[in-house]
């Protein structure tokens, strides 16, 4: 599969520009768990033996209702998984995707979109819904509701579309996964500021489904008490860190595994891996929440560094920055360079190289990449599954991509005694 990845970040951001054009949905009417399901209007579906369905007609079967636009990236990476589920537990299990988007926008969705065609993955979508987003309101997609004997059992993430959850519904007729509320209000710690005497407190606890995901660092300051509170909720650790670390250093590459080095027993608990069961189930095991109260606060530089020291001393980590020799993909002038451009379809219009190295290692397919070649126009790169084959779009702009070492920041994670 080529590396079409301007095309997915693209994508990934862009979907939040269309969820704000649709319809302001109201959350007058949002069902919650526990809550009976009303008889519900038949609905148009595609990739279905009908053209219209009806929720009750599957109160027998466990049913996955799953939003999702055609502008989430992550919507539609998850859904070979989502497939996969559907083919093992069909017995007890309808996954249907439901989508704002029209008819139209869905079958041109399904007929032209490479990577679904590649998984051969083309689920029932239930096309031009107004009804099931009002029951069921949220701000932002993928967004997971279980469905079983015609009440609403979970309202979740799609990580928790699996065999175990869809069985203990199914068997047990109740079912144990984190809710997922786009609208809650936000809750904090509940540490009691009345003590005569207080100056401050720090606190750290693994994730709580209870607090509102806030996973850069906010301070704000308490009007009654005039204490400072500085604080992130339901965070991985790496992330943490890298969130405190862009406050004072402004980042000039993308921090990819490949430019850490670990020092620790299980860096799988750091940091979510590709494929290792689904980002929001790894974060109900690893996440943390921080908070820290005091009558003082320093500059944000200053303050950022306090809570470093607070991770490090908490987590019994080192994290720092060094300068070490890696294997690496310089980018040089060519020698002798090839003025003839070649016909490539497809192509993306890089303001500069800066661009085409962020891309590189966002997909995480490349070594870490140097650029020597002082080029600073725009270029034009179309889709590559090789280095050979991306030097031979850039030979045209005197330029190519070797093997090398250099010396460069890389982040040491290590765990102290």
């Amino acid at each position: 599969m080529k590396y079409i990845i301007l095309n997915i970040l693209l994508l990934t951001v862009a979907w939040q520009f269309s969820y704000a054009q649709q319809k302001k949905v109201g959350i007058s009417k949002p069902l919650l768990v526990g809550k009976l399901l009303p008889k519900v209007r038949s609905m148009p579906i595609l990739n279905f033996n009908t053209k219209s369905v009806n929720l009750q007609d599957w109160n027998d079967k466990v049913v996955v209702l799953e939003f999702f636009d055609t502008y989430c990236a992550t919507c539609i990476e998850g859904m070979p998984a989502l497939a996969k589920v559907q083919q093992e537990r069909g017995d007890k299990l309808v996954v249907l995707l439901v989508t704002w988007q029209s008819k139209e926008v869905i079958e041109k969705f399904y007929s032209t979109n490479a990577f679904l065609k590649e998984k051969n993955v083309k689920l029932p979508t239930i096309v031009g819904d107004t009804l099931l987003r009002q029951y069921f309101p949220h701000k932002g997609v993928p967004h997971t509701v279980f469905l079983y004997k015609g009440k609403v059992q979970a309202i979740t993430y799609p990580d928790y579309v699996k065999k175990q959850f869809v069985d203990e519904l199914y068997n047990n007729g109740q079912i144990h996964v984190p809710q997922k509320d786009d609208f809650k209000s936000e809750k904090v710690f509940e540490l009691d500021d009345s003590e005569n005497g207080i100056i401050g407190s720090v606190r750290m606890t693994t994730y709580q489904e209870g607090l509102s995901d806030k996973p850069g660092l906010t301070i704000v300051k308490d009007s009654i008490t005039g204490l400072y509170r500085s604080y992130f909720n339901n965070v991985g650790i790496l992330n943490a860190y890298k969130a405190l670390d862009a406050l004072i250093n402004k980042p000039t590459f993308l921090l990819t595994d490949k430019r850490i080095v670990w020092k620790v027993k299980d860096p799988d608990k750091y940091y979510y891996r590709e494929g290792s069961g689904g980002q929001q189930f790894w974060l109900t095991k690893y996440g943390i929440c921080y908070e820290r109260k005091s009558y003082v606060v320093k500059d944000l530089a200053e303050q950022v560094k306090i809570v470093m020291n607070d991770l490090n001393r908490f987590l019994g980590l080192r994290v720092y920055w060094d300068q070490l020799e890696r294997d690496c993909l310089v980018i040089q002038k060519k020698a002798s360079s090839n003025a003839a451009r070649a016909t490539i379809e497809n192509t993306q219009k890089m303001e500069s190289l800066s661009v085409l190295i962020f891309f590189m290692d966002y997909s995480g397919n490349f070594l870490p990449i140097v650029d020597e070649s002082g080029y600073k126009d725009a270029i034009d790169i179309g889709s590559y599954n090789n280095i050979a084959e991306l030097n031979e779009q850039l030979q045209s702009y005197g330029l190519e991509l070797v093997e090398g070492k250099r010396t460069m920041q890389m982040l040491i994670v290590e765990e102290v005694q």
